[in-house]
């Protein structure tokens, strides 16, 4: 990766192509120049420099700094009072750097059992909860699917098994069948630990591992950050504790209570003949003794008022997150600083692109707050402290429009977490010449809205969606560089978010709110 000097170039040379993209140029060099303009503000932002951009880290705070000046210099207002931060502390501890003992009806599990990861306050994971078996513990909606129907799962520890009555996805690490997504569906219930027993985690270390595997490795090895104060339900959906357990320690302590091993359960359910998922006899307590760490962080705000008397009280609000994950384990000598080029990098710098347009022309009619996340890879946070304390009326917000991985279009764009189908109507209509087809969610069996920003507004009933292009095998890595962006379509998307923003801002009829009968918020 380049280094200062060359950060110092890149970002002098975009101030120039800013203000030369407003002379008289042909639609090839605009275009060219907002190319340059997206490249070089990804590059900046996913140098290694920054170190990952982690919440909270001194990489985020430069990212934050770079920002101000950049909406600063496009003609923005601050957001904030008089400033372009909104300030906010979050707690910080290492889990595996922790005191921890787990016990499951007594019995101490070892280190080599289990792994574990908590989400929030960790006083929320700390304590004795008993537990429900509940079969796979899949709530499908899609497939007809629901384990956890009639179950009260308030302040229990839930226990699950690996498998589905389908056929896995080995790339879908969020879908319902796997841990994080079973971890959702129990957290808006009130569940305070999930029990996922697998056979996947048996297999070394240094053997090549599942997605879900790795993406488990690296988690329980990071920091946790959460907001002092808050429950973490509050802010992400999710269980406060994870067990991925062994299946010979699931044998070994929960067996008797559950009705059978782990291989003769998950054969009944297999047969379709499993088990009636219901309360056992049995507990899970949890002690922890963490240092916390004391941090501060800060969403980055901007305004740009309505022209209209009346419509300058409503609000258009464009978001992306500039966080990333920081670094990861990885072997002497190897890169371990995930840059986050596309993850999100790229939504940030289309949203810097749209706000040097918005600002450039007329005034629109609606107002518009830009507000660039912290803390979205730590569960939400900077939208979810947002959610606590907005900056502006909430009902007065006709839509939240979010950009999250932007740049690796295969020439389409997804609309993903709507809950409007007027908001996709309308990014549909906006997409024009710009050479990019605006889709539909491709995978809407994810839920994907419960693991973005937009999740904050639409738990508050605010219109939202989010334009995303894919997942790839760089997702949370070292390898998501700015090198492997494609500007050109980055551009073309910029020109149709920009398009659909502005539709709403000069006074389009306020889109209609839809709750997807699936979406639950704790």
């Amino acid at each position: 990766m380049r280094r200062l000097v060359a950060l110092v170039v890149v970002t002098a040379a975009a101030v120039g192509w800013i203000g030369s993209a407003n002379g008289g140029q042909d639609a090839t060099s605009s275009r060219n120049a907002t190319q340059r303009r997206l490249e070089a503000n990804v590059r900046f932002l996913a140098d290694d420099l920054l170190e990952g951009r982690a919440t909270p880290s001194r990489g985020l705070d430069m990212a934050a700094l770079y920002l101000e000046n950049e909406l600063r210099e496009a003609g923005w207002h601050p957001g904030s009072g008089a400033s372009y931060f909104q300030p906010y502390e979050v707690d910080t501890f290492a889990p595996l750097e922790a005191k921890r003992v787990v016990r499951i009806n007594g019995v101490e599990l070892m280190p080599g059992e289990y792994n574990f990861s908590t989400s929030g306050s960790p006083s929320d994971a700390v304590g004795s909860f008993d537990l429900v078996y509940a079969g796979y513990g899949i709530v499908s909606p899609e497939r007809r699917h629901d384990d956890l129907a009639g179950l009260d799962l308030k302040g229990k520890g839930v226990v699950t098994l690996f498998g589905a009555p389908w056929a896995l996805d080995p790339s879908g690490i969020h879908d319902s069948d796997r841990a994080v997504g079973r971890g959702i569906q129990l957290g808006i219930r009130g569940a305070n630990v999930l029990i996922y027993v697998s056979p996947e985690f048996d297999s070394p270390r240094e053997a090549p591992a599942s997605p879900e595997v790795a993406l488990w490795r690296d988690s329980e090895a990071m920091p946790v950050s959460f907001l002092p104060g808050v429950s973490g339900r509050t802010v992400m959906p999710f269980v406060p504790a994870s067990i991925v357990l062994r299946p010979a320690a699931f044998d070994r302590v929960l067996a008797s209570t559950c009705g059978g091993t782990f291989d003769e359960l998950s054969k009944a359910l297999a047969s379709g003949t499993p088990t009636e998922p219901r309360p056992i006899a049995a507990t899970v307590a949890i002690e922890m003794q963490p240092k916390v760490a004391v941090g501060k962080v800060a969403n980055v705000v901007a305004t740009l008022p309505g022209s209209d008397p009346l419509l300058r009280k409503e609000w258009i609000v464009l978001s992306a997150h500039y966080d990333h994950v920081g670094t990861i384990e990885a072997p002497p000598g190897s890169d371990r600083i995930c840059n986050g080029a596309d993850d999100n990098a790229s939504g940030v710098a289309a949203v810097l692109e749209i706000a040097r347009r918005l600002a450039a022309g007329p005034t629109p009619k609606r107002s518009v707050l830009v507000l660039l996340l912290s803390g979205e890879e730590k569960g939400l946070l900077g939208s979810g402290y947002y959610s606590l304390h907005p900056l502006v009326p909430t009902a007065q917000v006709v839509a939240n429009i979010n950009l999250d991985m932007v740049g690796r279009s295969d020439g389409t764009v997804e609309v993903i977490a709507a809950v409007s189908s007027d908001l996709f109507r309308a990014a549909s209509e906006s997409s024009g010449a710009s050479g990019i087809q605006v889709v539909a969610d491709r995978h809407p069996e994810k839920h994907l809205l419960y693991f973005v920003d937009s999740y904050h507004f639409a738990r508050l009933d605010v219109p939202a969606a989010e334009l995303f292009t894919a997942m790839h095998a760089d997702y949370h890595q070292p390898s998501d560089e700015a090198g492997k962006m494609r500007y050109d379509r980055l551009a073309a998307i910029v020109d149709v978010a920009c398009r659909l923003v502005g539709h709403y801002a000069e006074g389009a009829s306020r889109p209609r709110y839809q709750r997807p009968a699936w979406f639950m918020a704790p």
